[in-house]
């Protein structure tokens, strides 16, 4: 009977302590924000100049989709993009999340065989993906302009 008791209140007390106390263990993301974009910018790096040059500014839809799983520095983001008619998407897994002391959030990620820094202006309302890197900088930029909605959120 004692040895029934004991084993009872330590079922009891494995249980108690099994159950985890609201805010004692970090939240995880589960999260899907998707932004539209209706006009971007295209720079490119001129070495002639030392300064990245306009190549065109675009008035066609793009969609970003930024998926976080499990903590911010994970998931993958896709941007979708119509370039004259066609559809280009680039793609890439998290790797790593910051938050700058001005508000902007950015995300380095990668893909197969190239790397790529996306950064949310919440301010200006922009999203800028700057992409294949030299040993120096990144190459080739684009600036969305976000419509003036607020992202979706999926679930």
């Amino acid at each position: 009977m004692r040895n029934n008791i004991i084993c009872f209140l330590l079922l009891l007390s494995n249980l108690v302590l099994a159950q985890t106390i609201p805010g004692t263990v970090p939240t995880r993301v589960n999260d899907q924000l998707r932004y539209i974009s209706d006009s971007r910018l295209f720079y490119t790096w001129n070495p002639a100049k030392d300064a990245y040059d306009l190549r065109d500014t675009e008035f066609e839809n793009s969609i970003i989709d930024i998926r976080e799983i499990n903590q911010r520095s994970n998931g993958y983001i896709v941007i979708s993009v119509t370039d004259d008619g066609k559809a280009r998407l680039y793609h890439g897994s998290i790797i790593s999340f910051t938050v700058d002391e001005d508000g902007n959030s950015t995300w380095v990620m990668r893909s197969k065989n190239a790397r790529g820094k996306l950064v949310l202006n919440p301010n200006k309302k922009t999203i800028t993906y700057s992409y294949e890197s030299n040993a120096e900088r990144y190459v080739k930029i684009f600036v969305f302009n976000l419509q003036l909605e607020l992202p979706e959120k999926e679930e």
